[in-house]
């Protein structure tokens, strides 16, 4: 192991905003498709309406948060792009693991906070019709979607919005698509936001943004779109809590925890071999030699948003010195 790899490189601020960040994140993702379906019979949401609302909520959600706790963790977000950081020695594997744990706990409280926010679309339909009214509206396609398989109850509204493999999707072309979408947004990362020649400056969040809406314009009539283990994480174990674990553990739901990390190190592969510049290569090496001399490093954390020019001088150090995803 290299020095820089055992020097301490995060805070519990950091963790904290990342937690925070995964949480509302899945709130406002989630929940645009939960309200994109239909609360009617059917309840399709495969139209073009709801595919770009949902593709937008999603892509502008990163940026919002992305600019919000960026001066404080990097704003990653998304385990697969603290695994991106990882490969690339940018971070270290105990704060990566920190970052994922944060992350993934952040998502499914965001996940139980949607549920509670959508509940009373479900409270009712114990007073449906058996045309599929209930107290005068037509409901019924809310009802089917999230009734228990026992017919004793209903679990969270639409599933949450959870991810899942199409019914005419292989898992093998699940795979290849999630691995795809999130070397997209893996690649924009890195070069918008860490590459030493990058333009985007302040602007990065945005461009990962607009990854997040393209990946998701792309994936989600095939897999709902996951691109973020932590995304699918939460929906899916509040679901289970629900009582809608048949929707959830069936074919393809390991596609969500595998594609990711691989499109990321793919992502981070490409970065590294071909795109890295030799002056990122030289500070590297240079860092690593302070290191080893024994000379001490003040805390970094690889970021995915960095307001490095935002906040020059003394006003705008934190004890937060952190490598970003947006920078």
């Amino acid at each position: 192991f290299n020095a820089t790899m055992t020097a301490p490189d995060w805070t519990k601020r950091q963790l904290m905003a990342e937690f925070v960040a995964t949480s509302t994140f899945v709130w406002a993702g989630c929940g645009a498709a939960v309200s994109s379906n239909r609360w009617t019979e059917g309840a399709a949401i495969f139209d073009p309406g709801a595919l770009v609302g949902i593709s937008l909520s999603f892509g502008l959600t990163i940026s919002v948060l992305a600019y919000g706790i960026g001066h404080l963790s990097g704003g990653h977000i998304n385990p697969a792009v603290t695994f991106s950081f990882m490969v690339l020695r940018l971070q270290s594997i105990k704060a990566g693991l920190l970052y994922m744990l944060a992350q993934f706990s952040g998502a499914f409280l965001g996940a139980l906070i949607l549920w509670g926010c959508s509940s009373s679309l479900t409270a009712f339909c114990a007073n449906e019709s058996p045309d599929g009214v209930v107290d005068g509206s037509v409901i019924s396609g809310v009802c089917r979607a999230s009734a228990l398989p026992d017919g004793s109850g209903y679990g969270p509204a639409f599933g949450l919005g959870v991810n899942q493999v199409g019914p005419r999707v292989t898992s093998a072309s699940a795979f290849l698509i999630e691995c795809m979408g999130t070397y997209l947004l893996v690649f924009t990362v890195l070069h918008a936001a860490v590459h030493s020649k990058s333009t985007a400056g302040n602007a990065a969040p945005i461009a990962i943004g607009w990854a997040v809406v393209v990946a998701h314009l792309v994936l989600i009539p095939f897999t709902g779109c996951g691109i973020n283990p932590a995304r699918s994480f939460g929906p899916m174990i509040v679901d289970t809590i629900g009582g809608l674990g048949h929707i959830v553990w069936i074919r393809g739901w390991w596609v969500f925890y595998t594609a990711p990390f691989v499109g990321s190190g793919f992502a981070a592969a490409t970065y590294k071999f071909l795109f890295e510049e030799k002056d990122e290569v030289a500070a590297s090496k240079k860092d690593d030699d302070l290191e080893a001399g024994g000379e001490e490093k003040a805390p970094e954390v690889p970021q995915a948003y960095e307001e490095g020019a935002k906040n020059a001088g003394e006003a705008g150090e934190t004890e937060d010195a952190v490598p970003q995803a947006y920078e």
